[in-house]
């Protein structure tokens, strides 16, 4: 069973200069490994336009090949689309707390209509900034609710990517267990899946680069290539996860994390890279697929 693997990026869009330079040398590094990122963009990061600089960026990648889809509309905050959610909540445990402190305010969020409205408009600034109809979404920090997929049919976006087979990728900070070693959780099916609206869910492996990570580069060298191992005789496709921030932590550890699991996939025959758009488009995704999702969101 050959495995199609996706490098997606979050937080596209949100940040300066930085995190554009951050984004366009990731992308620019994937090129010369003949692979595409699939990048999810902050239309509206903060409720500010997108600036000028990011959308020459996305335009220049887009045209390259890079692919680009949704992540929320503003990401002002980790409760855009849904109560916080595991491993958010593990690498901030504070987003618990808060969330309740805030629930009177947040719960009328949480409406089809209301996640709709956001919903739509993201897409109308991805169309007209950037030429794009995304065709899938990822909930910003993993926070999402039942309502948000009924929301994702209604706009026409039949697939989403947000929930993780493993939250190992940040054992490494301080009020984590340090332990750096495979542990992949089951309460949700590790291949793409239908759920609720019969979006199809797709499951998010691992993150190798949050910031922090290159202090111990050859405890998650290892761990990424055990897990794309792994997940080569589980399922057809697979999503490798980065955030701007985490890639711009440094550089030159990102590029070498990337590099080794390139080839370390096509040097084992575990399959190839492509981005999340190619695979919706070209039907690969929805091949798949193998059985639904629990009822596990408490909202």
């Amino acid at each position: 069973m050959a495995t199609w693997y996706i490098w997606s990026m979050d937080d596209v869009g949100a940040g300066g200069s930085d995190m554009v330079d951050a984004t366009r040398r990731f992308c620019r590094f994937l090129e010369s490994l003949g692979a595409r990122a699939t990048l999810f963009v902050v239309p509206k990061a903060g409720g500010q336009p997108m600036s000028p600089e990011w959308i020459d960026a996305l335009r220049e990648l887009r045209d390259s090949g890079h692919d680009l889809q949704l992540h929320g509309l503003t990401h002002a905050d980790c409760y855009e689309f849904g109560p916080p959610n595991w491993p958010a909540t593990a690498i901030m445990p504070a987003f618990i707390e808060e969330f309740e402190r805030r629930k009177e305010e947040l719960l009328p969020r949480y409406t089809v209509e209301n996640l709709r409205v956001r919903m739509e408009e993201g897409i109308v600034i991805m169309q007209d900034a950037l030429d794009v109809h995304p065709t899938a979404f990822r909930a910003p920090c993993g926070a999402m609710c039942k309502a948000m997929f009924t929301a994702l049919r209604q706009v026409g976006i039949g697939y989403e990517s947000a929930m993780y087979i493993s939250g190992t990728g940040y054992e490494h900070l301080p009020h984590r267990s340090g332990v750096i070693a495979q542990r992949w959780e089951n309460n949700i099916p590790h291949t793409p899946f239908r759920w609720y609206s019969d979006v199809v869910e797709v499951p998010i492996l691992n993150e190798y680069t949050w910031r922090g990570a290159w202090q111990r580069e050859q405890e998650f060298i290892a761990l990424a290539k055990e897990d794309v191992s792994r997940i080569a005789q589980e399922s057809t496709v697979a999503v490798l996860l980065t955030h701007t921030h985490g890639v711009g932590d440094n550089i030159d550890y990102a590029f070498r994390l990337v590099g080794t699991v390139v080839e370390h996939v096509r040097a084992n025959g575990l399959g190839d890279f492509a981005t999340m758009g190619e695979l919706i488009a070209s039907g690969e995704m929805d091949r798949a697929v193998r059985g639904t999702g629990a009822d596990i969101l408490p909202l």
